[in-house]
């Protein structure tokens, strides 16, 4: 009798929600490509490392919580669209657990290893049926020494514990900052009032290294599936990079190139802190390694717009002023409704451009309109800009 595992409808929205400041990245990107072109190989440079990472991981989700894995009377399948694998019952040496994933190692050469994941509905079926005919494979040897060397501290309940506080201090501020950080998205009476909530959430975010080093390898960035699994602050990280790409996507820049450059040399000073505050733990490379870079990739996000709101709160410049004409309006329809307005060179802009508004500002404006540009020069030395309609000056 055939039986197929696939993933619950509940788990594929949740991954597809955290993949959606991931997959921002790179439709970002070729919008601003499509908009203003590449004009030098830094900007090629700059282009590739915010599109490629986005986009392989994204594919890699998508890929995986679409896959379907068979087994019937005469071996198991992993089917999806990139690719699919098969295994015949005879061709299984024996299986390990990885990470909560029942992996199917081939007895041959030429032959994949087969994945199942835990998070399947019904894998528990599989999953029993194979270790009561086949041999496990996992090293437990290591993974008993690993846990074994946490729960022989002598202060291993209290420690255990106070890392756990920690976690959750750090993963409960930076939800609730980044639900604050949310309106600034399109800019409301809220973030007038409380125009330092986004500072805070920098705060939260450039203490996590310092936690990592005063709990002493207690504490980890991703967490560990296994037995003893140790509290970890991804979702911290996560959080704040959705809260503080929401504070920055709204703000217009002259040098968005400068702007992406001056946030990956952020991003890898404080990967490499992280890297050095992982030294004590007591955990796999390859956990290190997919904390490191699950760190890399939201990390990106949260220092661009940790420097977009940087340059502008603290920004005290005289702003100048300068007039240009409204070409074209248009409207960009699909999961989300964005207006644009078409402008003529103005100021420092040397070519027209399309500029993201909110709905209201887009109603107000009509073609061949007079609109004005408030240019400011940046706390960080990165120019910036907003647009006035009439009725604001």
């Amino acid at each position: 009798m055939q039986e197929h595992y696939t993933y619950s409808r509940g788990f594929r929205i949740f991954v597809f929600c955290l993949m959606a400041p991931v997959a921002a990245m790179p439709l970002m990107a070729f919008y601003a490509i499509i908009i203003y072109g590449i004009k030098s190989l830094q900007e090629a440079f700059i282009a590739f490392v915010s599109i490629l990472p986005g986009v392989l991981l994204v594919l890699y989700c998508i890929n995986e919580m679409l896959s379907v894995v068979t087994s019937d009377g005469d071996g198991i399948r992993y089917r999806s669209f990139l690719y699919k694998r098969e295994l015949l019952w005879d061709e299984i040496r024996g299986y390990r657990w990885k990470e909560g994933t029942l992996i199917l190692m081939p007895a041959f050469k030429g032959k994949k290893k087969v994945r199942v994941s835990g998070q399947r509905r019904h894998c528990y079926k599989i999953s029993d049926w194979i270790m009561a005919r086949y041999p496990d494979l996992s090293d437990k040897v290591t993974d008993a020494v690993r846990l074994a060397a946490y729960q022989a501290d002598p202060d291993y309940p209290h420690k255990i514990r106070m890392a756990r506080y920690t976690a959750r201090g750090f993963n409960f501020a930076a939800f609730a900052l980044m639900v604050a950080c949310l309106p600034f998205f399109r800019p409301l009476p809220f973030t007038t009032t409380l125009p330092w909530v986004p500072l805070l959430l920098i705060v939260v975010l450039t203490a996590i290294p310092a936690a990592l080093v005063y709990h002493k390898g207690w504490l980890i960035v991703s967490e560990n599936k296994k037995d003893g699994t140790l509290p970890a602050v991804l979702l911290a990280v996560l959080f704040a990079a959705a809260g503080l790409f929401a504070v920055g996507a709204h703000v217009y820049s002259l040098r968005l190139h400068t702007l992406w450059l001056d946030a990956l040399g952020v991003t890898a000073v404080f990967t490499l802190l992280v890297v050095f505050s992982s030294r004590r733990m007591k955990i796999s490379v390859g956990n290190k390694i997919w904390g490191i870079i699950s760190f890399l990739i939201f990390f990106i996000p949260a220092s661009f717009g940790s420097i977009v709101y940087l340059n502008t709160f603290f920004d005290r410049s005289t702003p100048q002023f300068f007039e240009t004409t409204v070409s074209g309006k248009r409207i960009s329809t699909g999961e989300f409704t964005s207006y644009y307005l078409v402008v003529l060179p103005w100021g420092p802009e040397k070519s027209g451009r399309s500029i993201s508004v909110g709905k209201r500002k887009y109603d107000a404006a009509a073609i061949n309109d007079t609109i004005r540009m408030e240019l400011h020069q940046g706390a960080l030395g990165l120019p910036w800009y907003r647009p006035l309609m009439p009725s604001h000056y």
